[in-house]
């Protein structure tokens, strides 16, 4: 009795990770180009399932000034908030992951990325 509780409380967590899988890689990012995002605040969200992300993004003179993260449900990915120092430093939403975090980094990075296409001159 308790193996077969065992068991299909492994299929269960087994279907929610290949779940959690496959909305990391539908998330879709574009390239941007700081010297054409104007300067202000933009705010953007991504919802993964398991983590939802809501950031807002200061750019001055083409540069992040500041990503403010305003809601982070993450489970256990409260790490991957120290992407946002790499961001800034680094000046683009394209960084690498935070090991142990990698959901929640995905799901921070894609919402910086969409709230920068929002500054994307027209």
């Amino acid at each position: 009795m308790i193996a077969a509780l065992f068991l299909i409380i492994a299929i269960a967590m087994g279907a929610k990770m290949r779940e959690i899988q496959k909305s990391m890689e539908s998330v879709e990012t574009v390239s941007i180009d700081m010297s054409k995002v104007k300067d202000g605040s933009y705010t953007a969200d991504t919802d993964l399932g398991l983590v939802k992300v809501k950031v807002e993004v200061m750019v001055e003179a083409h540069q992040i000034k500041t990503i403010e993260i305003l809601e982070h449900q993450n489970g256990k990915g409260k790490p991957a908030e120290a992407i946002i120092d790499e961001m800034i430093e680094k000046n683009t939403d394209e960084v690498d992951a935070i090991s142990g975090a990698t959901c929640s980094s995905v799901a921070i990075r894609s919402a910086v990325n969409k709230a920068l296409q929002e500054g994307l001159e027209k």
